[in-house]
C-alpha cells in the first residue's frame, strides 16, 4: 500500500527518532508549528539550502548519503557563523513515496542529526521531482558570531582542511564538473583508498562546527568554502572593501587531490570547484599565534594561505614568485 503524506511523516521522520529531546526544543513535529525557548544571551542563527537531483546529487545516489550531504551542507553554513546546531526543519518533495528509499533517507539524517545534537522539528513534505530543502537553526553568543565583515589590511587569511576535493570527487565518481573534460583523474593513480576518501568528501562532509567555535575569539571575518575558494573569499573582500594576496604554493590539498590530479587542476579545484565545506577565515597579526592554538586543539589542519592587503583585487602568488590576478569567481546555478 502506497502510505499517505501523514502516515510518511509519521513512520520516517516523527517516529524515527529525529525528533530526539533537545535543551530549547519545547514541541517539534505535530503540530503547526516547532516551539524553541531561545536564550536570551543567544542569537537565533538560520540558513536554508536546497538540493536538486541531478544537480546537486546523482540520480540513483544512495539515500542515506543524500541525506548527510543535505544536512551536512546546511550545519557548513551555522560553522561559518560559529553557531551551535540547534534543530532543522525539513521540505521534501518526491516523485513517488518509495518505502525503501524513506528508511534511508531517514537514517541517513539521523546519524548526522545525532551527532550534532540537531533535531527535526518540522516540515512538509509533496509530490514531485526530487527536492530536498533544509533550514537549519543554530545558536551563538553575540560576542562570538562570526560574519563575512571585519577584515582589515595585515590580516592573515587561513583555511580549514584541504580545498579542491568536491570537485576532484565528482570527477572521481564519473560526473561533471564545471571544468568540462579537462577535469580528468590521472590514468591509473587513484588508489581504492584515494577513491574511498573522495566519496566520502562528496557525500559527507564534514561540518567544522567545533574548530569555528574553538576560532571565534581570535577571527576578524569568516566563511564557509562551498563555491570554491576565490568567490568564497571574494565574499570577504568586498564585505570589507579590501584585496588579498594568495601564496598559491600554501594551498592545502589531500594525499587523494594530489595522487590523483594534476597540480594544475588541484588548484583550478580549490579556487574554483566549491563542495568542499572549509572554513576560510582572517586573523590579525597579534592572534594569529592564539588561533593556530585552538586549532591544533581540535585536531583539524589550519594552514596561512595569504593576507589581507590594500585595493580591492584577489591576486596569487605562483611557487615561482611571479604574481597574477584572479577571478573572484564562484559556482554558478544559472
Amino acid at each position: 500500500m502506497i502510505p499517505s503524506e501523514f502516515e510518511i511523516i509519521r513512520r520516517y521522520f516523527a517516529e524515527s527518532g529525529l525528533q530526539f529531546p533537545r535543551a530549547g526544543v519545547t514541541l517539534g513535529i505535530g503540530d503547526d508549528g516547532a516551539l524553541l525557548n531561545v536564550p536570551a544571551d543567544k542569537l537565533l542563527v538560520m540558513s536554508m539550502d536546497v538540493l536538486v537531483e541531478g544537480i546537486h546529487f546523482p540520480p540513483q545516489a544512495d539515500p542515506a548519503l543524500v541525506a548527510q550531504r543535505a544536512l551536512a551542507v546546511n550545519l557548513s553554513d551555522l560553522a561559518a557563523m560559529a553557531a551551535e546546531p540547534f534543530c532543522f526543519t525539513l521540505g521534501l518533495t518526491l516523485p513517488a513515496a518509495n518505502n525503501a528509499w524513506l528508511a534511508g533517507f531517514s537514517s541517513g539524517l539521523l546519524q548526522l542529526a545525532r551527532a550534532f545534537n540537531c533535531p527535526l522539528v518540522g516540515g512538509d513534505i509533496s509530490r514531485g521531482p526530487l527536492n530536498i530543502a533544509i533550514q537549519v537553526q543554530g545558536l551563538v553568543a553575540p560576542d562570538r558570531v562570526m560574519r563575512r565583515s571585519g577584515a582589515k589590511v595585515g590580516d592573515q587569511i587561513y583555511v580549514s582542511g584541504s580545498l579542491g576535493d568536491g570537485a576532484i570527487a565528482l570527477a572521481s565518481l564519473g560526473l561533471a564538473t564545471q571544468f568540462g573534460d579537462s577535469m580528468q583523474l590521472q590514468p591509473g593513480a587513484a588508489t581504492a583508498q584515494h577513491l574511498l576518501y573522495l566519496h566520502a568528501a562528496y557525500y559527507q562532509p564534514e561540518p567544522r562546527i567545533a574548530l569555528a567555535q574553538a576560532l571565534a575569539p581570535y577571527v576578524s571575518s569568516g566563511i564557509d568554502i562551498s563555491d570554491g575558494l576565490a568567490g568564497d573569499l571574494g565574499h570577504i573582500l568586498r564585505a570589507n572593501g579590501v584585496g588579498s594576496l594568495l601564496q598559491l604554493s600554501a594551498l592545502p590539498f589531500s594525499d587523494a587531490a594530489r595522487a590523483c590530479m594534476s597540480a594544475s587542476n588541484c588548484q583550478r579545484a580549490a579556487l574554483y570547484g566549491g563542495d568542499d565545506y572549509e572554513l576560510c577565515v582572517t586573523v590579525a597579526p597579534a592572534q594569529c599565534a592564539a588561533a593556530e592554538a585552538a586549532a591544533a586543539a581540535t585536531g583539524i589542519a589550519f594552514t596561512r594561505i595569504g593576507a589581507i592587503v590594500a585595493g580591492t583585487a584577489l591576486h596569487g602568488v605562483d611557487a615561482d614568485g611571479s604574481t597574477r590576478a584572479i577571478e573572484p569567481a564562484a559556482f554558478r546555478h544559472f
